[in-house]
């Protein structure tokens, strides 16, 4: 048995300290903030209502982390919606986005989407593309080589240039003419991104959330009953039956090496000593700040000071009285409230944005994503009131004039201001607001730059190369001292994998037995023969017909994972 201190108790973090003390190690999380679960937290920011801070959905929990530690024995209830997303434009132009493919496609068609056949081929191409990636997310960090390998042996090449290495604007040209349309898939491209639409390698972030599901089913949102915190608090409860402790208000100030290795680590004065010690921070805050100046070479810190931390976002939270009134639908309550919701979504709005971002300034008409979890989960609100989080990206860290405490106020009442053009009712129905900007997400977070992915989902900076090239996987240049965040591979989201595999790699170092690695057959294998059939060229007038058809809901189900 081994001792083992984690630094930090986000949900990666929580992850690989349930599965090291699973396995028999002696395991000490020490959180700097009052409560676990880092960015996946639930937080009473207004009086009387509890709002997921910073991550607010999930699809991207792996099934397996979910099934091993049993998280829900451990009270963690997840939860979908009748309603995928509610999409609307600035000129009341709206459509929905449904769980079943048939009224999905009469809602393209009735907003004028001129080849909805287009559609049906875009998501069983990305699904394809998913399930290529999907076998390296819970295992070793594959080199760039090996992808493009296994995508060579499954015969799809295409879908790695078409989903990996293009912008996003160009790849979804070739399936969508509607700005609305194509405007809600390029909002994931862009989330804690700094770039527009139309820069090289924005399709990859696009596609980093396309191995997300709900239940099985490819591409639905879940959420937590009583907020994101309360996935975190569900690892927090199976690492703790495992046996690790978890200490909150407990920052560590130092990694402590001698000898060149890893000895423990200081925190509140105290040294506490460790065989290893994983860290859940972020790759600049790791190295530069908690390890001394003479634990790696500087050829090491070099590369670490270089690595890009640029794109943030923030949030605007709100408890409101009454549900927003959008123009042009009925009042009362509706699938509109119910779902994930984008506002302005469209090709200029990115541009706009992103030409703001690289002069540090500030724009009005940002796209705005929007989530009433209130009204699917009243447990978070005082009776008769509702929570409402936005979500602003292609936001500046540092602002050419002022700073986002100075500004703050400003920006809260610009991201009002645009939402009222939707909803005209909501800013008089604002009983209070939490704003969260990317200042206070490195501050507050713990997130360097305010990014949220640990650093850039950038093709030099993901697989093998996360978080930097020479320094990929999960172990450091220091002996005994592992990265398990988001800035190691596969990267950001909520889906526990970088603590998962961290903390595999740390078990099979102690034991002295090899990583398991995956294959391009492994990977290649993987694409079904439903993935085949609806391929094939001379099945697609049949599977088009297929599903448009409200009779075959049940087998038409592309999305289900088989």
């Amino acid at each position: 048995m081994s001792r083992i201190i984690v630094v930090g108790a986000g949900h990666n973090g929580l992850v690989a300290a349930a599965y090291l003390a699973k396995a028999g190690h002696d395991v000490t999380v020490l959180e700097r903030r009052h409560v676990v679960g880092g960015a996946c937290v639930t937080e009473e920011l207004i009086p009387g209502a509890r709002f997921s801070s910073c991550a607010y959905v999930n699809s991207s929990l792996r099934p397996q982390i979910i099934r091993d530690l049993e998280l829900e024995r451990h009270s963690l209830e997840m939860y979908t919606t009748d309603v995928m997303n509610f999409v609307m434009g600035e000129d009341g132009d709206h459509f929905f986005v449904w769980p079943e493919i048939d009224r999905t496609i009469k809602e393209l068609e009735r907003i004028g989407e001129r080849d909805v056949d287009r559609f049906i081929e875009f998501g069983i191409r990305f699904r394809r593309f998913a399930k290529l990636v999907e076998p390296y997310l819970l295992a070793e960090p594959p080199s760039l080589s090996e992808l493009i390998g296994a995508f060579e042996h499954a015969g799809e090449i295409d879908l790695w240039h078409e989903f990996v290495t293009g912008s996003v604007d160009s790849m979804l040209r070739r399936y969508f003419s509607h700005d609305l349309v194509s405007g809600l898939f390029t909002f994931f491209a862009l989330v804690s991104v700094y770039a527009g639409p139309m820069d090289p390698g924005t399709a990859y972030g696009f596609s980093h959330h396309s191995w997300g599901e709900y239940d099985g089913e490819f591409g639905r949102f879940g959420f937590a009953r009583g907020g994101m915190g309360a996935i975190s608090e569900a690892i927090a409860s199976a690492a703790r039956e495992a046996g690790a402790v978890i200490r909150t208000n407990a920052e560590v100030e130092e990694i402590v090496t001698s000898g060149g290795r890893v000895r423990g680590v200081r925190s509140g004065g105290e040294l506490l000593a460790a065989d290893v010690v994983v860290s859940s921070a972020d790759t600049k805050h790791t190295y530069l700040d908690l390890l001394g100046p003479d634990a790696v070479d500087g050829s090491v810190r070099d590369k670490v000071e270089s690595l890009d931390f640029r794109g943030s976002m923030a949030r605007v939270h709100l408890l409101v009285n009454e549900l927003p009134r959008y123009r042009g639908l009925p009042p009362g309550p509706g699938p509109q409230h119910r779902g994930f919701t984008l506002l302005g979504g469209t090709r200029s709005a990115y541009e706009k944005a992103w030409d703001a971002q690289k002069r540090g300034e500030l724009c009005t008409g940002y796209p705005i994503e929007l989530l009433i979890p209130s009204a699917t989960d009243p447990s978070v609100a005082p009776s008769g009131m509702h929570t409402i989080s936005t979500g602003i990206q292609q936001l500046p860290f540092t602002l050419a004039e002022g700073d986002w405490d100075s500004r703050k106020d400003e920006f809260t009442r610009t991201v009002i201001d645009s939402l009222a053009r939707y909803a005209p009712n909501l800013a008089d129905s604002i009983v209070g607001t939490y704003t969260i900007t990317p200042l206070d997400l490195e501050r507050d977070y713990g997130l360097t730059g305010g990014n949220i992915f640990q650093g850039a989902m950038s093709l030099n900076q993901l697989f093998s190369s996360r978080p930097a090239p020479g320094l990929g996987g999960y172990e450091t240049p220091v002996p005994g001292l592992y990265l398990c965040g988001a800035a190691t591979h596969p990267g950001g989201a909520v889906m526990g994998a970088c603590g998962h595999n961290a903390a595999q790699a740390v078990i099979a170092d102690l034991a002295g037995t090899p990583r398991p690695r995956v294959t391009a057959r492994n990977a290649g294998g993987r694409l079904d023969i439903v993935d085949r059939l609806a391929s094939h060229p001379g099945l697609k007038r049949l599977r088009n017909w297929a599903m448009r058809q409200k009779s075959l809901r049940g087998v038409v189900k592309v999305g289900k994972r088989m």
